[in-house]
């Protein structure tokens, strides 16, 4: 699917050129990390490890997102989800959802950016998320969201600088559970794209249909 996106992150709206200042001109590092913690109540199977064209869902994901960045590492139950063929970390507070995921993510990166997806989005593709990233890099904002043609933020699918991480873990702490409620606590910008495709989650057996 095409993504309407800018051929150089200079030409996107929201670069800053005083950013250049700040960031190094080379390359700037980042980290990927798949939350795989989630309930999947609604799928009523761990959707992590569902088998999608014969292999676990959250595989599909990460061939995405190895060629854009330094490493992945899943987010979520090491028990469960150690013989993956990935590093697994658990969530440093149990039980508080994706933000929580997010949070656990920034508190264990070791790159300036982290790209936060969910398990359950096995259309995402390199592309745009490599052109997320380049945007990211030189925007100076704490969190870039794709929003789809429908209106709708998708925070899980998104770049999240480390400094993000203490206004968010005060959010989390303050109950805001919400990631878009959580996102007034930083400095966030939405990043606009012409297809909600890649940003299909699956949330129950039905779902599947659609990414045929």
């Amino acid at each position: 699917m095409h993504w309407n996106l800018p051929p150089h992150p200079s030409s996107h709206p929201l670069y800053d050129a005083r950013v250049d200042s700040v960031l190094d001109k080379r390359q700037v590092g980042a980290e990927g990390f798949i939350l795989v913690g989630g309930r999947s109540s609604r799928f009523g199977t761990d959707k992590a490890v569902h088998l999608l064209e014969g292999r676990p869902m959250v595989l599909h994901v990460a061939e995405a997102l190895r060629p854009c960045l330094q490493s992945i590492t899943l987010v979520g139950d090491p028990t469960a989800h150690g013989k993956l063929g990935l590093p697994v970390i658990e969530d440093i507070v149990a039980g508080a959802g994706p933000l929580g995921g997010i949070v656990s993510a920034l508190d264990h990166a070791r790159c300036r950016f982290c790209l936060v997806v969910g398990c359950d989005m096995p259309r995402i593709g390199s592309a745009p998320l490599t052109r997320l990233l380049d945007v990211a890099m030189h925007t100076g904002v704490d969190a870039l969201v794709p929003r789809t043609p429908d209106g709708r933020l998708q925070p899980l699918g998104a770049v999240y600088a480390k400094q993000a991480k203490a206004p968010l873990a005060r959010a989390l702490r303050d109950g805001r559970r919400k990631i878009t409620d959580a996102l007034d606590s930083i400095r966030w910008k939405a990043f606009p794209v012409d297809d909600h495709y890649p940003f299909l989650n699956i949330n129950s057996f039905s779902d599947l249909q659609s990414l045929s």
